[in-house]
Protein backbone atom coordinates (compact mmCIF):
# COMPACT_ATOMS: atom_id res chain seq x y z
CA UNK A 1 0.00 0.00 0.00
CA UNK A 2 1.36 3.23 -0.89
CA UNK A 3 1.46 6.10 2.07
CA UNK A 4 -0.46 9.71 1.17
CA UNK A 5 0.49 11.72 4.85
CA UNK A 6 -0.49 9.94 7.31
CA UNK A 7 -3.17 8.01 4.97
CA UNK A 8 -2.87 4.54 3.29
CA UNK A 9 -4.05 4.17 -0.13
CA UNK A 10 -6.66 1.23 -0.50
CA UNK A 11 -5.81 -1.67 -2.62
CA UNK A 12 -9.46 -2.27 -3.09
CA UNK A 13 -10.13 -1.31 -6.70
CA UNK A 14 -12.99 1.97 -6.57
CA UNK A 15 -12.49 2.18 -2.80
CA UNK A 16 -13.23 5.58 -2.89
CA UNK A 17 -14.53 8.10 -0.10
CA UNK A 18 -17.52 8.69 -1.44
CA UNK A 19 -18.79 5.01 -1.44
CA UNK A 20 -17.33 4.35 2.14
CA UNK A 21 -19.45 4.25 5.33
CA UNK A 22 -17.04 6.70 7.27
CA UNK A 23 -17.88 9.63 4.67
CA UNK A 24 -20.07 11.92 6.37
CA UNK A 25 -22.04 14.15 3.42
CA UNK A 26 -24.62 15.24 5.36
CA UNK A 27 -24.50 19.16 5.53
CA UNK A 28 -26.92 19.22 8.89
CA UNK A 29 -24.63 17.07 10.65
CA UNK A 30 -21.69 18.16 9.40
CA UNK A 31 -23.07 21.72 10.58
CA UNK A 32 -23.82 20.32 14.13
CA UNK A 33 -20.32 18.40 14.42
CA UNK A 34 -17.96 21.72 13.75
CA UNK A 35 -17.95 24.70 15.87
CA UNK A 36 -17.61 28.15 14.30
CA UNK A 37 -18.44 26.46 10.48
CA UNK A 38 -21.95 28.43 10.46
CA UNK A 39 -19.33 31.99 10.07
CA UNK A 40 -18.37 30.80 6.86
CA UNK A 41 -22.21 30.47 5.67
CA UNK A 42 -23.01 27.31 5.69
CA UNK A 43 -22.09 23.08 4.97
CA UNK A 44 -24.07 23.70 1.67
CA UNK A 45 -22.42 26.52 -0.04
CA UNK A 46 -18.77 26.77 -1.81
CA UNK A 47 -16.97 26.70 1.45
CA UNK A 48 -17.26 22.76 1.91
CA UNK A 49 -18.02 21.71 -1.93
CA UNK A 50 -18.30 17.92 -2.47
CA UNK A 51 -15.53 17.32 0.73
CA UNK A 52 -16.86 15.31 3.83
CA UNK A 53 -15.87 14.45 7.02
CA UNK A 54 -13.87 11.00 7.42
CA UNK A 55 -15.19 9.35 10.88
CA UNK A 56 -12.17 7.40 10.70
CA UNK A 57 -9.53 10.33 10.08
CA UNK A 58 -11.58 13.32 11.85
CA UNK A 59 -10.37 15.42 8.72
CA UNK A 60 -11.76 16.85 5.40
CA UNK A 61 -11.44 14.78 2.33
CA UNK A 62 -12.54 14.45 -0.78
CA UNK A 63 -15.26 11.93 -2.79
CA UNK A 64 -12.34 10.81 -4.62
CA UNK A 65 -10.13 9.96 -2.07
CA UNK A 66 -9.23 6.76 -0.71
CA UNK A 67 -7.22 4.85 2.17
CA UNK A 68 -6.95 1.55 4.00
CA UNK A 69 -9.40 1.78 5.96
CA UNK A 70 -12.14 1.75 3.59
CA UNK A 71 -15.22 -0.32 4.12
CA UNK A 72 -18.37 -0.21 1.26
CA UNK A 73 -21.58 1.71 2.42
CA UNK A 74 -24.12 -1.13 2.97
CA UNK A 75 -26.77 -1.93 0.77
Amino acid sequence: MERVGRMKLAAVPDARCERCRFFRDDPRETEQRVPGLMSFGSAYGASIAASALCDVHDSWVSPGDSCGRFEPVEG
